[in-house]
């Protein structure tokens, strides 16, 4: 059997999957290569990947690069989803049980979900004092040290960034009204999508359908939003309607960028000790909905979830409290005499 070196064969597998339109999927791929190059190098033979070879990588993954879990079962996943192409058209070996000593699930990832308090205070319109002093207080600048026009650019600035940091708070209230929408599907929503007060789309990750009401402070809120842009297919105004294919998704993964940035600095000023980035409203709200009583079916599909597994390693465990008086519930339900009425 001739040798296949992983480099060559990734590299052709990317390609198919850049010409596919796939270019989230090609992200992933690029990144595990890169990875796994670094640690075993470029000549590295897709029959060397052992189980033995396959747990030292993961251990490097862990130790040394300090990847989540979760981030490391992504890379696992997607090895194992190449080498199977390869063995389907006969290129390489079947290796036995050849990826069962690694982690290829997905754990719960609790920093994800915002308390009730914290969400509330980042979709507040209130500004902190402290915040609002530092930025907004030109006024008692020295004069003899400020231009004109350094006060100009400074309110320019200020400007600039109270427009971001509405933007992203628009955009994280919105993912949390639409039963925690991705940001993804927020960005590439349709004027089409909407009929007669629903969103109707796919999801971008799965295809799986979604069918969601839009209340009227909802409507309010993407009214504030929509696309200015006669010419654009989006129904709000976060992508440029112009461009398409790859350099969509590059404009994308621009935008996705800036509002993490924005939501980091959103939660710096509004003192939320919790990590903030665009997942989290996703994440809160099937949290949420399962302290609600909310069964996880239900939310699964709320969500757009293919496996209720899925589902299961977005949601947050109960505290300790809520665990000690289900108990207490119980064992008095049982133990307890019931009384007559």
């Amino acid at each position: 059997m001739k040798q296949i070196y992983l480099k060559d064969f990734m590299t052709v597998a990317i390609s198919d999957l850049q010409d596919a339109g796939r270019y989230g999927t090609a992200h992933v791929h690029r990144s595990v290569l890169r990875s796994i190059l670094e640690y075993a190098g470029n000549k590295l033979a897709m029959s060397k990947m052992t189980p033995a070879f396959l747990k030292e990588y993961e251990n490097y993954l862990i130790m040394q690069k300090k990847l989540e879990w979760n981030t490391s079962s992504t890379y696992m996943r997607c090895l194992q989803a190449v080498y199977n192409q390869a063995l389907d058209r006969g290129m390489v070996p079947f290796i036995p049980r050849q990826f069962s000593g690694v982690f290829r699930g997905a754990l719960r990832n609790h920093r994800r979900a915002l308390s009730p308090s914290d969400m509330r205070r980042l979709l507040s319109n209130r500004e902190s004092a402290k915040n609002t002093t530092q930025i907004t207080n030109v006024s008692n600048l020295p004069k003899e040290n400020t231009t004109e026009t350094e006060l100009s650019d400074r309110k320019k600035t200020k400007s600039a960034i109270d427009k971001s940091t509405s933007k992203a708070r628009a955009c994280l209230e919105l993912m949390l009204r639409l039963r925690g929408l991705s940001f993804v599907d927020l960005a590439f929503l349709r004027k089409s999508d909407f009929h007669e007060g629903y969103l109707i789309l796919r999801r971008h990750k799965t295809g799986t359908p979604l069918r969601i009401r839009v209340s009227e402070d909802t409507l309010k809120l993407l009214r504030q939003n929509v696309s200015q842009d006669p010419h654009s297919p989006y129904l709000l105004n976060i992508l440029d309607g112009r461009l398409t294919g790859y350099e969509a998704y590059q404009d994308y993964q621009s935008k996705l960028r800036h509002l993490n940035t924005w939501l980091k600095n959103l939660a710096k000023s509004r003192k939320v000790q919790s990590r903030v980035s665009s997942y989290c409203a996703r994440h809160t709200w099937a949290t949420q909905a399962k302290y609600c009583g909310i069964p996880t079916s239900v939310i699964s599909e709320g969500l757009g979830h293919a496996s209720v597994t899925t589902t299961e390693a977005y949601l947050k465990a109960f505290d300790n409290g809520v665990l000690d008086r289900a108990n207490e519930t119980v064992v008095d339900y049982i133990l307890l005499p019931k009384k007559k009425k």
